[in-house]
């Protein structure tokens, strides 16, 4: 089976959002093998039609416990397989075999520009470590005993979070899986001993990881039932909010060390929860945009309810006016209270009488409304003159 793919990884020098096919036996297996290689899944959904048609390049990919899947690349005109596969190797899939449907290649040949691209990309990772390293030496921390009791204190958190992840999730977790958090954890606590800050980063950066592609892949699975909106109304779930919870908990635990951060990571350090609540009501607010029906009525009982408010306020003030110290021109303010409580009559026949049930009679309910508007307020000046 073939399945749309559009999904972000990242690497050390930046961030991917690309778009593949990729053939599997299922999307299951198709979800557990990108889960493996550290993919995070933006869209997945089955392609019906022949790959052939708009696609070329393709790859087949070895995850690290032995399973593989074929990634497939969208033809673009005077593109080489040399790019595709440099693509793949940068993003640190091991690849297999490669080849293109429109144009087929020996194995031996793409062996050969594996080999070739594979030995670039390490000179290249080469030489990055090393201008990181004397970067490194020129802008040298002296670490202080309060920076490794803080590293000492993120021990103990990451270990909390491992022991809660296991209590809640026991049954649903993997024997390879649990295998690999007892030995984590036993890595972890030896650190309480450690003075290498680097070592310390290093371990508890890749203990985070654990935590969070675990976390992520029983969510995955969680039962239907167990999935609910956070507030009724809104669009999002318990699941987003946990999941955003566990990547806001690593990046400031890490930030707290002093460790390199990934953009996304920097994202949550700079806004904090703030992100959070911005990512969840920009998913309800694209819901709500899309019922303008909905947004219209509001807006008619939001002027309502303000009008009311604004007169409500207008009567305390007139009673305690002179304990406040503002003069008051009795006369104005009367006159003011008049024109607010007739608009307010107004918007409560159009809300609790009429009940508009289209935006259009909403429209000409508005019309009409700041007709009679005028027209009392035209009445309501020549009472006054008389």
């Amino acid at each position: 089976m073939f399945f749309h793919l559009t999904w972000l990884k990242d690497t050390a020098e930046k961030n991917y959002t690309l778009d593949f096919l990729i053939e599997s036996e299922d999307i299951i297996k198709a979800r557990a093998f990108l889960s493996e290689e550290k993919v995070i899944t933006l869209g997945l959904d089955e392609y019906k039609e022949e790959p052939q048609k708009y696609w070329d390049f393709f790859a087949e990919i070895k995850s690290k416990s032995g399973a593989t899947a074929t990634i497939i690349w969208p033809k673009k005109e005077g593109e080489k397989i040399d790019n595709f596969i440099a693509l793949l190797i940068k993003l640190k899939f091991d690849i297999v075999k490669a080849d293109s449907y429109s144009n087929p290649i020996p194995e031996e040949d793409t062996k050969k520009i594996i080999e070739k691209l594979v030995k670039q990309e390490e000179e290249h990772e080469a030489l990055l470590k090393k201008q990181k390293e004397e970067a490194e030496k020129k802008n040298k921390l002296n670490y202080t005993d309060d920076k490794l009791l803080k590293s000492y204190e993120a021990i103990d958190q990451v270990v909390d979070q491992i022991d809660q992840l296991i209590k809640i999730w026991w049954n649903n977790i993997l024997p390879e899986t649990k295998k690999k958090f007892d030995d984590m954890r036993w890595e972890i606590a030896k650190l309480r001993l450690a003075t290498n800050l680097d070592k310390i980063i290093d371990e508890l950066h890749k203990a985070l990881n654990l935590i969070i592609d675990t976390q992520d892949f029983l969510l995955w699975k969680l039962e239907q039932e167990k999935i609910y909106k956070i507030i009724p109304g809104s669009q999002t779930t318990n699941v987003e909010v946990i999941r955003e919870q566990a990547r806001l908990f690593k990046a400031k635990l890490l930030s707290t060390l002093w460790a390199p951060l990934s953009a996304e990571e920097k994202t949550y350090i700079s806004l904090g929860y703030t992100k959070l609540f911005a990512e969840y009501l920009k998913k309800d607010l694209e819901v709500a945009v899309q019922d303008k029906f909905a947004i219209v009525k509001g807006i008619f009982w939001w002027a309502e309810l303000m009008i009311l408010f604004i007169l409500l306020e207008m009567v305390i003030m007139s009673v305690f006016w002179k304990y406040i110290g503002v003069e008051l021109s009795l006369q104005r303010y009367a006159i003011m209270f008049i024109y607010l409580a007739m608009a307010g009559w107004l918007f409560r026949i159009i809300n609790s009488y009429i009940r508009p049930k289209t935006i259009f009679v909403y429209v000409m309910c508005l019309l009409w409304l700041l007709l009679i508007y005028a027209g009392l307020i035209y009445a309501t000046k020549i009472i006054l003159v008389f």
